[in-house]
């Protein structure tokens, strides 16, 4: 699948959670709008004090763009620290993600958190 460009998320990104996200859910990869899409996974964002799903999905991305996957960290302490996914244009600044052109969707019969909120 093609993906993009991978940074690193920096210190300052990562944030303490009390819990870590739980498993992720199984997800239908759509075929590919374009040779220009790339595929971004679903995934769980820490939202204040819970984890909210994410579909992943097929994104077209600026020139130059570079994408940090959410990472986990523990602290020597046993502190967990979170940090949410984030692209950076080519200067490597934080930019808003590109938006979805062709999402994900779940397999028949499987509860996703949209489902059991009506959104």
């Amino acid at each position: 699948m093609p993906e993009p460009k991978h940074a690193r998320q920096p210190r300052s990104e990562f944030l303490p959670v009390p819990y870590p996200p739980p498993a992720g859910f199984s997800e239908v990869v759509p075929p590919a709008p374009n040779s220009a899409a790339l595929w971004i996974d679903g995934h769980w964002a820490w939202r204040g004090r819970t984890y909210v799903w994410q579909r992943g999905g097929w994104v077209i991305a600026p020139a130059g763009a570079r994408f940090a996957p959410w990472r986990v960290r523990y602290l020597r302490d046993g502190t967990l620290l979170f940090a949410d996914e984030i692209w950076y244009d080519a200067q490597l600044r934080p930019m808003p993600a590109p938006k979805s052109v062709v999402p994900a969707y779940t397999p028949p019969n499987e509860l996703t958190p949209e489902a059991q909120h009506g959104f």
